[in-house]
C-alpha cells in the first residue's frame, strides 16, 4: 500500500504537468531490499511509450507504438517533439506499430538512428528495421534494412527488440500467433532471433547460411514472442525474454545456432488450457533444445529489459530488470553470474503496465508505462 500511494502521488503530479518536467513530480523514498529510491516524473501525454534510445546531447529518442511515430524528448525540460517524414507505410493496431528504437554504439560519429515498426495493412504486414538520421526534429537518408518473411494477415505477436552487440545488428521477431509452428523452421523469419551487419546484410558466418531453404539472417529459433533484448555490459552475453502462453515466460541466454523449443515445449498452458507438450513438463529431456536461465508460471508478460552497471544503485549493479505488464510491476532479478538467485517485485501492484526499461547516462533507470507516462528511479538522496 505504500508503494502504490508514493507512486500514484507521482503520476497524479505528472498528468497536472504534462509538456513540462517538474520538480515536485516525485515520490517519497521508497526502501527496497539493495536500494532505497523515489520515483520522478520525466514526460507525459505519449501514445504507449514503446521504447527509448538516449543520445549524447541530453536528449533522447522514444517510439510511441500507438500513434505510429517516434518523438525527441528533451530530458532536461520533458519537451516533446514529433519527429517528421517518418514511414509512411506504418500499420497501428493491437500490438502492432512503432516499435523498437536504439541509437548506433557510435551515433556521436555517424547519426544513425534504428528504429522497427510494422508495416503494411491488416490484410498483410510484416515487421521491418529501418535507419536514418536526425536533421533538427525530421528524419533524414531514411534506409529499410531488414523485412521479416513471410508477411501475415493480423496485428499480434510481432516481438520486436533490436540490440547491437561487437558491430552486429540483432533483431527479435515474434511467432505472429496462426504461424507458430514457422519457429521451428529457420526457412523464415518468425519466431527468430535475426544477426545482420550494420547496413542490414546478412554475415557470411552466421549460422544457418550454407543451409537450403534457410533464411540466413537466423541466429537462434524456436521462440515465441520476445519483447526484450539486451547484452550484458560486462561478458557480451545476448539475453532475450519472451512471453509464453498461458505461463512459462521465459528468460533466455542466447547462443548461436540453438532451438528454444517453442511451439513444442514450454513451462506454461494453451488458453484453453490443455497442456503444450502432452507428457512433459517444459524442456525436461529435451537435450536438443535450449532450456530457459529463469522462468515464470503464472505468466507477468514481460516487456523491456536491462542489466544494470550504473553508480547511482551499488546495490543493484550486475542485476537484470524487466517491466511486467501482467501485475505492473519491475522484476528485478538478482543474478550470480548467468544464474537468478532472487527476483524482487519494485512498486508492484503500484504501476501501469511497464512498456520499457533503459539505464539513463547518469546511472537513473528510465521507464515507460501505458497511460503515456515517462518515470524514472533515482537514488533517495537525488535533490528533488
Amino acid at each position: 500500500m505504500y508503494f502504490r500511494k508514493c507512486l500514484l502521488t507521482v503520476l497524479a503530479a505528472g498528468f497536472a504537468c504534462t509538456g513540462a518536467h517538474a520538480d515536485d513530480a516525485t515520490s517519497e523514498p521508497i526502501e527496497s531490499a539493495a536500494a532505497t529510491f523515489r520515483v520522478e516524473h520525466v514526460a507525459g501525454n505519449l501514445s504507449i511509450p514503446w521504447a527509448m534510445a538516449f543520445l549524447a546531447d541530453g536528449r533522447a529518442v522514444v517510439s510511441e507504438r500507438a500513434a505510429g511515430r517516434l518523438t525527441l524528448l528533451e530530458l532536461a525540460t520533458g519537451e516533446l517533439t514529433s519527429l517528421d517524414n517518418g514511414p509512411a507505410d506504418i500499420f497501428v493496431r493491437a500490438n502492432a506499430g512503432m516499435l523498437d528504437v536504439r541509437a548506433h554504439p557510435q551515433f556521436t560519429d555517424n547519426g544513425w538512428i534504428y528504429y522497427a515498426y510494422t508495416a503494411g495493412t491488416e490484410a498483410l504486414n510484416t515487421t521491418v528495421v529501418e535507419r536514418a538520421r536526425l536533421d533538427g526534429s525530421r528524419l533524414i537518408n531514411r534506409e529499410r534494412i531488414f523485412e521479416a518473411l513471410p508477411w501475415f494477415h493480423g496485428d499480434i505477436v510481432y516481438g520486436c527488440r533490436l540490440a547491437f552487440r561487437d558491430g552486429y545488428l540483432y533483431v527479435t521477431m515474434g511467432e505472429r500467433w496462426d504461424l507458430r509452428h514457422l519457429a521451428q523452421s529457420v526457412g523464415s523469419h518468425l519466431g527468430k532471433v535475426m544477426r545482420l551487419h550494420e547496413d542490414g546484410s546478412v554475415p557470411d558466418d552466421n549460422p544457418f547460411v550454407d543451409v537450403p531453404g534457410a533464411a540466413a539472417a537466423v541466429w537462434s529459433y524456436g521462440h515465441r514472442n520476445p519483447q526484450g533484448l539486451t547484452v550484458h555490459p560486462q561478458t557480451g552475453e545476448l539475453w532475450l525474454h519472451e512471453h509464453g502462453p498461458r505461463g512459462g515466460d521465459e528468460v533466455n541466454l542466447v547462443h548461436r545456432g540453438r532451438n528454444y523449443g517453442w511451439p513444442i515445449v514450454s513451462y506454461g498452458k494453451e488458453y484453453s488450457g490443455e497442456p503444450v507438450d502432452p507428457g512433459r513438463k517444459g524442456h525436461t529431456g529435451m537435450e536438443d533444445m535450449e532450456g530457459p536461465v529463469h522462468y515464470w508460471d503464472p505468466s507477468i508478460a514481460p516487456s523491456g529489459m536491462m542489466f544494470y552497471d550504473g553508480d547511482a544503485f551499488p546495490g543493484w549493479r550486475g542485476d537484470m530488470f524487466i517491466g511486467a505488464l501482467a501485475g505492473a510491476y519491475i522484476s528485478r532479478l538478482v543474478m550470480k553470474g548467468a544464474t537468478v538467485i532472487g527476483e524482487e517485485r519494485l512498486l508492484e501492484d503500484a504501476l501501469r503496465r511497464v512498456r520499457f526499461l533503459e539505464q539513463g547516462p547518469e546511472g537513473y533507470i528510465y521507464f515507460g508505462v501505458d497511460g503515456g507516462e515517462i518515470l524514472r528511479l533515482v537514488p533517495a538522496h537525488t535533490p528533488r
